[in-house]
């Protein structure tokens, strides 16, 4: 009877290390889910709730990505949205027009592109979810440098590289300017100098 009990008590035991093992799992795939979540931008239009993010998470520039939107009503998923609603993704006072393409699950679409330089991208939606006209912007997280994921040496910057490479034509086209006046300085110098030679020229004679 007491080995028994000791038997007993030991499948408790084991059920209880079970048990806790599968709470810790649960709670961590809850927090990584929570913080993917957290990364999305979340937006009401009128009975519609709005879930825009990225596909992969952080986006990278230079990484073939995705814009992932997810459209319900009442937690419900609203399926059929792609034929009736259109994104234009914004950056710099450029557009890049696409279509929503359905994703794994309904109520879910994607918009591919391939992000060339780092900083914020707006997503400008439009169209009409059922029977609601919409034109709203949203702001997904932040496109990030390649660098952040680079090792053991980082590449440079796209976007930096433009901004040196602008730089260096200002300073170039301000070496022109000043040398073109320079020029312009010394053909009037000369221009008098030979007037002068002239006049003494005529004087003598």
């Amino acid at each position: 009877m007491i080995c028994f009990h000791r038997l007993i008590m030991k499948h408790m035991q084991q059920l209880s290390r079970l048990t806790t093992v599968f709470a810790l799992l649960s709670l961590l795939f809850t927090s990584v889910g929570l913080r993917s979540a957290l990364a999305h931008e979340r937006v009401e239009l009128g009975p519609y709730v709005v879930v825009v993010g990225w596909v992969k998470e952080p986006a990278i520039v230079g990484e073939r990505n995705a814009l992932f939107l997810q459209i319900t009503e009442n937690g419900e998923p609203v399926e059929g949205v792609a034929a009736t609603l259109d994104a234009q993704i914004q950056y710099g006072g450029r557009t890049f027009r696409s279509n929503l393409v359905p994703y794994l699950s309904p109520g879910e679409y994607t918009i591919e592109i391939f992000p060339t330089v780092r900083g914020q991208y707006s997503v400008r939606l439009f169209g009409a979810i059922e029977d609601l006209e919409v034109d709203e912007l949203v702001d997904p997280e932040e496109v990030f440098p390649a660098s952040r994921l680079q090792f053991p040496e980082t590449q440079s910057d796209p976007l930096e590289l433009q901004q040196e490479r602008q730089q260096e034509m200002a300073e170039l086209q301000t070496q022109l300017k000043l040398t073109r006046i320079i020029a312009l300085v010394g053909i009037g110098i000369g221009t008098i100098g030979i007037a002068l030679a002239a006049i003494s020229l005529q004087q003598r004679s």
